[in-house]
């Protein structure tokens, strides 16, 4: 399979929970992972928790039931060492995963610290730099979280994130508390596109 940037999607996740998504978070990324799939994009993943586990088990289940091809044209796993290295070393590993990307899906963004639920600071880490390789950005708000407020950001400030107005309502729905996840990800495929 050829490389097309403009086809690879770079998802951003960590979720120690799932918010209003409860016990749906996981079926909703393994869900959203194979219809990208199905769609013809190629996913890159850092991993991340609660997160990473649902991509790959996606992304088997799609290339190996149904398109019957080598994983590693569809997927490309970028684990975080444990325990982490110099912010230095995670920084440019993060330019490099998401430089290769031409779309990036921002999901849910916590974790556990310190007995407590806080945000996910690698993912807003994470969408600066997909900001500055120009990558198209899509945070999933109504999965709450860093990616809430990555959404309500971009909807303040949409037109210096988008060109045209063309699919300001379909962005507008991606916020929306409590909305299904088959048509969260209906959504984001139309975004991608």
């Amino acid at each position: 399979m050829l490389f097309d940037k403009g086809r690879t999607v770079f998802i951003s996740g960590s979720a120690y929970e799932y918010g209003s998504l409860g016990d749906g978070g996981k079926p909703f990324v393994k869900d959203l992972t194979r219809m990208l799939l199905k769609n013809n994009f190629r996913i890159i993943s850092g991993f991340g928790l609660g997160v990473g586990s649902s991509v790959v088990e996606g992304a088997l289940e799609e290339v190996y039931f149904w398109k019957k091809e080598n994983i590693s044209d569809h997927l490309h796993v970028c684990p975080f060492p444990s325990p982490p290295n110099h912010e230095n070393v995670k920084d440019c590993y993060r330019k490099d995963m998401i430089s290769r990307a031409g779309i990036a899906i921002f999901i849910f963004g916590n974790k556990l610290e310190d007995i407590s639920i806080r945000e996910a600071d690698g993912m807003l880490k994470e969408f600066e730099i997909a900001r500055s390789y120009k990558a198209k950005l899509i945070p999933v708000g109504a999965s709450g979280y860093v990616a809430e407020r990555l959404w309500q950001q971009m909807l303040l400030h949409y037109d210096e994130y988008f060109d045209t107005r063309e699919k300001f309502e379909l962005f507008l729905q991606l916020g929306t508390p409590f909305t299904r996840p088959k048509r969260l990800i209906e959504l984001i495929i139309q975004l991608a596109k």
